[in-house]
């Protein structure tokens, strides 16, 4: 990060030597670019998106020469007319949509599916939920039969080793 004459652009710009990082931080950072790289091209993805679809709104529009009436409208087919308003709208939603999870996905600090569903959980009480429905006593049916397929395992256990 340093150029020929000595100056260190990098301590300006807030990053230190990656020599002196530890593996922990060097891996953070690799994900959080990773997370950053994913919205920005979704982003990108999106702007496109918007681009094809104003394209195909402008290319439908009907402007008459100087000599044509414009109370008439031109002839078109409602078929494909239909047809490419759905594809423009999937087409924008599809992108909206991944924007909007990658960008909440890097603000929040979420790797995958995985790791959501988890924090998730968190955030919704499932954690304390999970933990009280664990910590429950079992009645006593459920305690019998437990005894049951206990004595039941034991005993298969003991007729094998004999």
């Amino acid at each position: 990060m340093s150029s020929n004459s000595g100056f260190n652009f990098g301590k300006y710009l807030g990053r230190g030597d990656p020599s002196k990082k530890s593996e922990e931080v060097l891996k953070y950072n690799e994900r959080r670019f990773y997370q950053a790289s994913l919205f920005y091209g979704c982003s990108v993805l999106t702007y496109f998106a918007s681009k094809i679809a104003y394209r195909g709104v402008v290319k439908r529009r009907f402007n008459p020469t100087f000599f044509q009436h414009n109370n008439l409208p031109p002839k078109s087919s409602t078929y494909s007319d239909a047809l490419s308003a759905l594809g423009h709208a999937t087409l924008l939603a599809t992108t909206s949509m991944a924007t909007f999870v990658t960008g909440a996905f890097w603000y929040f600090d979420i790797s995958n599916l995985h790791e959501f569903s988890y924090r998730m959980k968190d955030f919704l009480g499932g954690k304390d939920a999970e933990r009280k429905l664990k910590n429950m006593p079992d009645d006593k049916e459920t305690e019998e039969l437990s005894r049951k397929l206990t004595d039941m395992i034991q005993k298969d256990e003991n007729d094998a080793k004999k």
